[in-house]
């Protein structure tokens, strides 16, 4: 559902009748994509919503599915009522309120004297009375104990105040040494031991005997994933990963892995020189999309990557990311003059020459076009219609989309092209008739288009899959094109609950592709 006013999906969860009493003054931190929502439960509160922060249906899903685990776990904490921490945990979750601000703030912590003023206000913080650290620690603590789905005693949450204060001091402090360029070998750090929770501190009931494995997850997971009609693609990410986790940590065992791994693994794809943006949004993602599978079928009792962030890196682009008119020319003029040589695949040949030119006249992705068959072509109305569909292969958003075709492309004879080619792929070979050998060829024929598209344009701050795409978007506002006419045409997300209304007709998107120019290919010297 949405909340009024908002275009993001909500969550909302009832709070289980047998707890309702001891909700009030809970402090949640519902993990909700890479952040968490922080919340205190009302003293009358009978239900928990949050923003899932997404529009995507499929992801708010996923989220749902996440904050949900979380919240029963949290609800079984209060069922067994508070926990005692010993002094040796309370040490281990301080360790925490101080690793979090050096991560952020390390690499780049600004200028000294910042940190002096809050070091100084820390500091006066530590020296009142426990109304003042409350204030000014009790957050941290709250959020600290929400990600281990701890409920803790009055004494415990003290002594975890206090020892998170002076944390926090401490980290404030070594973040103004390292504005002044000190980086000499942090020693408080060592003083942090690792978190151990016994099986009496631990939220959630005990698991059935058995082993579950990392891989198992993934088996588990696409098993229903699959009649849900999620993406092969997501699939083969979510199995590349458990397979990269496991081998790290040297066992399958999905029930042993902690947090303290999740973060090392980290670390390690970190060293390897892998992407943040690949890291969080694929590795860590789809690890904790895994577990909350497993938690909600009571395959495991933890999420060990909850609680665990990757920084995020905005690009600083240097350039329009889609292709400038000089350089669309000069890729439809390669295509336009291709011709298959020697022994060379005609299936890829076809690709070379059409594919781009389907993408420039559609806003379409190059593994859409890559997929085409020659069903998904038809003439209604006197208009020729590309038909982009699931059936044919991944499509990002899951759904089919209707686009017609721009009368150049009639022109240069691509329907005669589509009448004299034989049933079934287009622009690939496909030797066998698994998913496995249809996403070989798929990631064949996507790949040497890229690699043409390589040849004339090797900017690395344009890629060939999405300049496209980029470059119809921002010809469709240049010409007045309707936003939603836009978003039917590329398949991007509605951002807004009215936008899902109605559809943009056949005759709208014609009437709006139709005012796409025609690109003048240049001869083969020229290109």
């Amino acid at each position: 559902m949405r909340r009024k006013g908002s275009t993001f999906i909500q969550f909302r969860k009832r709070i289980p009748k047998d707890v309702i009493s001891k909700a009030g003054g809970v402090t949640l931190a519902i993990p909700v994509g890479d952040d968490v929502c922080r919340m205190v439960v009302g003293d009358n509160a009978a239900e928990i919503t949050c923003s899932l922060r997404t529009r995507d249906q499929q992801e708010a899903k996923e989220r749902h599915t996440i904050a949900a685990a979380y919240l029963d776990s949290v609800w079984q904490a209060l069922r067994e009522g508070p926990k005692r921490l010993t002094q040796k945990q309370i040490a281990a979750l301080a360790g925490e309120a101080y690793r979090e601000p050096v991560g952020l703030f390390e690499d780049d912590p600004g200028k000294p004297s910042v940190w002096k003023e809050i070091d100084r206000l820390h500091a006066e913080a530590m020296e009142g009375g426990a109304d003042t650290k409350e204030r000014w620690f009790g957050p941290t603590v709250d959020q600290i104990l929400a990600k281990h789905h701890l409920v803790v005693d009055t004494e415990s949450r003290s002594a975890l105040i206090e020892a998170a204060g002076r944390a926090v001091v401490d980290a404030s402090a070594r973040l103004g040494r390292n504005a002044e360029g000190d980086y000499t070998p942090d020693k408080v750090e060592q003083r942090f031991p690792a978190l151990e929770l016994t099986k009496e501190a631990k939220a959630g009931k005990p698991l059935p005997q058995g082993s579950q494995t990392i891989t198992g997850l993934v088996v588990g997971w696409w098993r229903e994933a699959k009649a849900a009609g999620r993406a092969v693609s997501t699939h083969e990410a979510y199995e590349r990963v458990a397979q990269q986790l496991s081998e790290f940590l040297g066992h399958d065992d999905a029930r042993a892995v902690t947090e303290d791994d999740i973060l090392a693994f980290k670390d390690h794809r970190l060293s390897q020189g892998v992407s943040l943006k690949t890291i969080g949004g694929g590795d860590i993602s789809g690890i904790r999309q895994l577990f909350a599978w497993g938690i909600a079928n009571r395959k495991v009792n933890h999420n060990p990557a909850v609680g665990v962030k990757v920084a995020r890196v905005k690009k600083k682009r240097t350039r329009d990311p889609g292709f400038s008119d000089k350089e669309a020319v000069a890729v439809l003029s390669h295509a336009y003059h291709h011709r298959r040589t020697g022994k060379g695949s005609p299936h890829l040949s076809n690709a070379r020459r059409w594919v781009p030119w389907l993408c420039a006249y559609s806003g379409a992705r190059v593994g859409e076009v890559s997929q085409l068959r020659k069903q998904d072509f038809r003439k209604e109305d006197g208009l020729w219609v590309m038909r982009i569909s699931p059936e044919a292969g991944t499509v990002k958003d899951g759904d089919y989309r209707d686009v017609p075709l721009h009368q150049d492309l009639v022109d240069q004879g691509f329907p005669d092209f589509i009448a004299k080619a034989p049933e079934g792929y287009l622009f690939m070979k496909v030797f066998g008739s698994t998913e496995e050998a249809q996403r070989g060829a798929w990631r064949t024929t996507k790949n040497r288009v890229t690699d043409f598209v390589r040849e004339i344009v090797d900017d690395p701050e344009v890629q060939p899959n999405h300049a496209w795409r980029h470059r119809f978007m921002t010809m469709g506002r240049n010409l007045g094109i309707a936003r939603d006419v836009r978003f039917s045409i590329t398949g991007h997300e509605p951002g807004a609950e009215g936008d899902e209304y109605g559809i943009a007709s056949l005759e709208a998107k014609a009437a709006a592709i139709a005012k796409f120019p025609r690109y003048v290919v240049k001869s083969p010297a020229a290109t």
